[in-house]
């Protein structure tokens, strides 16, 4: 299910950008901002969409988020227009990166304990895969079929192909596709709970700046990696290959945070799971190299690695399982929200030439303050919250 996420992810989406801005006529800076806009309509509809999978069956739901996933796609390819754009971003962000994900580290924390950052991580790997493979594939979809016909293709394929091997794979398991059983007198949690039990918690105020850090810059970085590897002199085909690297980074990660999570808890990988990001970072800022570019990309695709299951873990550890769906669609909307801005604001930057350098540092400062914010909330008590 994380490889299906891709239609919706940036490092996906980020190889259309060109065609996309062809066709509608926008700049860096109007494409973040379209992007800005359609990802914040995504997150003011997650809460309102996925606290449902705490109150249906998991296979209704997940059918229902590839039909969405699908149409998302059509929409996209049917671009023509900034309006049109903005519609596409909003609804591949909303059943991709957040419907499709939310599916699978919901489903995933709630049904797993012990083993629960191993579990998080092998079904991370999707991401990983689809991360080395994708977005090579897709630029030679587009110089063969054209850009309209790529995107066209994946709806095809949610319905026709991914749609029916999800559904027969949860066949036949309702300890894992039936909903939380409620308690006596207990109403269905609604959309609103998830937001009224993480603003009540100094644990989460804390935690969040470094849960954004990771969805603000990672998305930035990615989504205008062409416009930055034009500023470093790098050729198109060397910015799809070095997601090879990122791949390789990403499983590398996953790996780490398997054991990490489960030995050490979530939320002390939490203050950790950023470190190489603050290297690759560096080394983006300082170095022009080819050989950077895959250096660079390696770095951060380990800190996705590290987060995947310790941001899936930490939720289930701190707030407990019943409510997991409606709280954790919350916390997402914050990392929407930052993932959305990222486009936006490194677009501007470029806009106005700021160096790569200056950007990077900037980011490095916010990083290091996040990470304090992030070791004082490890310190603190959370079995109350359960």
């Amino acid at each position: 299910r994380q490889f299906l996420t891709s239609p919706g992810q940036t490092y996906f989406i980020a190889v259309f950008i060109a065609s996309f801005a062809a066709s509608t006529g926008l700049e860096a800076s109007e494409m973040g901002s379209l992007y800005l806009a359609g990802a914040l309509g995504s997150a003011s509809l997650l809460p309102v969409l996925g606290h449902w999978i705490d109150r249906i069956d998991l296979r209704l739901y997940a059918g229902l988020v590839c039909v969405g996933l699908a149409l998302a796609c059509f929409w996209a390819a049917a671009v023509t227009g900034p309006l049109g754009l903005f519609f596409a971003f909003l609804l591949l962000r909303l059943f991709g990166q957040g419907l499709m994900t939310h599916v699978e580290i919901t489903s995933l924390a709630r049904y797993f304990g012990a083993r629960r950052g191993l579990a998080l991580s092998i079904a991370s790997m999707g991401v990983a895969f689809a991360t080395a493979v994708l977005p090579s594939l897709a630029v030679f979809m587009i110089d063969l079929v054209g850009w309209r016909a790529s995107y066209l293709g994946v709806g095809v394929f949610m319905i026709l192909v991914a749609m029916p091997i999800l559904l027969n794979l949860v066949a036949g398991r309702p300890e894992f596709t039936q909903p939380p059983a409620l308690q006596d007198n207990v109403r269905p949690p609604r959309a609103l709970d998830g937001l009224k039990i993480v603003a009540s918690t100094r644990y989460f105020w804390l935690a969040l700046p470094m849960l954004l850090f990771l969805s603000f810059v990672l998305t930035a970085l990615v989504f205008h990696i062409q416009a930055i590897g034009v500023a470093k002199g790098w050729s198109r085909e060397l910015v799809a290959s070095s997601f090879g690297a990122f791949a390789i980074g990403h499983v590398t990660g996953l790996l780490l945070a398997s054991h990490v999570v489960d030995r050490w808890t979530a939320r002390v990988m939490m203050v950790l799971m950023n470190v190489p990001m603050f290297a690759g970072i560096v080394v983006l800022g300082l170095l022009s190299s080819a050989y950077s570019a895959f250096f660079f990309m390696m770095l951060i695709g380990v800190s996705l690695g590290l987060s995947q299951p310790t941001v899936g873990a930490v939720w289930v550890e701190v707030y407990g399982t019943r409510r997991l769906g409606t709280i954790r669609s919350f916390a997402v909307v914050m990392m929407v929200v930052s993932s959305a801005a990222g486009p936006a604001v490194l677009g501007h930057g470029l806009d106005l030439a700021m160096s790569i350098g200056e950007m990077c540092a900037s980011v490095l400062a916010y990083g290091l303050a996040a990470t304090i914010l992030a070791y004082l909330s490890s310190r603190i008590d959370v079995s109350a919250y359960i």
